[in-house]
């Protein structure tokens, strides 16, 4: 309780006149609290349970032994903060550190001191009371929960002092016992740097050993730091806002270590990742996970293999067929397995050689593509269709046109021939004008092939344009002049004419 002394009970009192007219909160603004704090006084139990509303809820966030009044002397019901001083003087000569006016001459303070100013003047029997009922009213608190209120609680903060068995949703906090051989020292909780007692511990940090090792590449939304939690022992706080991410490093293969990296699962790779918790005391601690980003979920995703019809001749088994996994591109990655029309069996192909291979007859054709998951080969993807080759306008045979005494010249299949072309010996015969080749509409006598077999020649023997305009036949006997044209499309479809000379004596 505040000490009514002559002068300080009039400026008391003054300040209690300009709280109430500033702070006393009627029932109706009751209804509608907008502070972010709400602290929760069980005078049975002498515990605090501080509450913040997140989310629109509110949620238990810090458990703070306390001594109420002896004998019920604190008064139960809702209130809001009026006022605070760094330092009070209380009933008996007596201070405390970091007051916060609650209602009447009712405070938030710390275990008394004797000496004002003078942090080495707590009275230690008082502070090892925490936890039972021991003051004239007040409500006393260790010197680290009286500041966490002082600086953290605003000014019209709302209070509800009441009594129930149950300490409170986060349970009611183990004591701090002093030595007590010494009448009055320092309070161990006080984070002044000064205070050679300070026996606040550190906050733990710990890992879920639900977390799992390995994160799928790609996925959304995902916070490694979700199983990361973080308390405060001393004070039941639950930490976990306040841990932060304080060093990232990946795996790089190529550098044999881990080095400086940012976290993301669309990086693959192994991370390490350090978060550290720091509570508002002060202390820290750190705890480092290991994850790892990996694609091997799932198979990879073959798209565009649908049955289509081909020309042929045409080329290309996997035009417009893409494979993708999460991580990487998988197209160059398929095999393909065609079998032929007639074929019995698959033949594999990988994707550049399907890339060129050539539909060299007509018929279906059954293509089968498989790609396997590059972390996971024994995730694959497989997608058979079927292509019809048929016979296109390209498919058409070449026209090859000779001059008339060169058709009569021809030879059959049989071997026959009519009116076989007489030449003479050592003299210049043109043997390539007035003939032509047309493909489906297109000159293509440039690319016309002559071949001459003679008398005594066991095969056709290539000759040039240029030597087939002035050729010279050096003896008699029969000649064949073979005249060719290939299907630029399909070039095994040829069209050949052979043309059978006969050559005068030879002198």
């Amino acid at each position: 309780m505040i000490r009514e002394k002559k002068g300080i009970g009039i400026l008391l009192a003054v300040l209690f006149t300009m709280a109430a007219l500033c702070f006393t909160v009627s029932d109706a603004h009751a209804s509608t609290y907008t502070g972010k704090y709400w602290l929760k006084v069980n005078e049975q139990q002498n515990v605090i349970t501080a509450y913040k509303k997140i989310d629109g809820k509110w949620k238990p966030i810090r458990a703070m032994l306390c001594s109420t009044g002896l004998g019920g002397t604190t008064p139960k019901g809702t209130f809001y903060t009026q006022g605070r001083w760094n330092w009070g003087e209380l009933m008996n000569d007596v201070y405390g550190q970091y007051c916060t006016h609650i209602t009447d001459d009712i405070l938030f303070h710390s275990v008394y001191y004797t000496e004002r100013f003078d942090k080495a003047s707590q009275v230690t029997s008082q502070f090892n009371m925490l936890g039972q009922s021991a003051s004239h009213g007040c409500v006393r608190l260790s010197v680290v929960d009286a500041k966490w209120i002082y600086y953290t609680c605003k000014i019209g903060t709302k209070v509800t002092i009441y009594r129930s068995d149950n300490p409170g949703p986060l349970g009611k906090p183990a004591p701090i016992k002093v030595y007590t051989g010494r009448y009055k020292y320092w309070d161990p909780t006080d984070p002044d740097p000064a205070n050679p007692y300070y026996v606040i511990d550190a906050p733990t940090i710990r890992v879920s050993p639900k977390k799992p090792l390995t994160v799928q590449y790609g996925k959304k939304n995902y916070n490694p730091k979700s199983y990361v939690y973080a308390k405060d022992p001393n004070t039941f706080m639950n930490l976990k806002d306040f841990i932060k991410v304080s060093k990232v490093a990946r795996y790089s293969s190529k550098k044999g270590k881990y080095v400086s990296d940012t976290f993301s699962t669309n990086k693959l790779g192994t991370y390490k990742i350090t978060y550290t918790v720091t509570a508002p005391y002060g202390k820290s601690a750190s705890t480092t996970i290991k994850l790892k980003v990996v694609d091997n979920l799932k198979a990879p995703v073959i798209s565009g293999a649908k049955s289509r019809t081909v020309t042929w001749g045409d080329k290309n088994a996997v035009k417009g067929i893409t494979a993708k996994q999460a991580s990487a591109i998988r197209t160059s990655a398929m095999k393909v397995y065609i079998k032929a029309p007639g074929a019995k069996k698959y033949k594999i192909y990988s994707y550049q050689d399907a890339k060129n291979y050539r539909f060299a007859k007509t018929g279906k054709y059954s293509v089968k593509y498989i790609v396997k998951n590059k972390y996971a080969p024994y995730k694959a993807a497989k997608k058979v269709i079927t292509i019809t080759s048929k016979k296109g306008a390209v498919n058409n045979d070449p026209q090859l046109t000779l001059p008339p005494a060169f058709n009569a010249a021809l030879v059959g299949t049989d071997g026959s021939c009519n009116t076989p072309l007489a030449v003479q010996p050592r003299i210049s015969t043109d043997l390539i004008t007035g003939i032509s080749a047309v493909h489906n509409g297109k000159d293509v006598t440039s690319k016309l092939k002559i071949a001459i077999k003679g008398p005594s020649d066991a095969d056709f023997q290539p000759v040039t344009a240029e030597e087939a305009a002035a050729w010279i036949f050096d003896c008699e006997g029969e000649y064949q002049i073979k005249y060719s044209v290939k299907n630029a499309y399909t070039p095994y479809q040829t069209v050949s004419k052979i043309v059978l000379v006969k050559v005068g004596g030879c002198s």
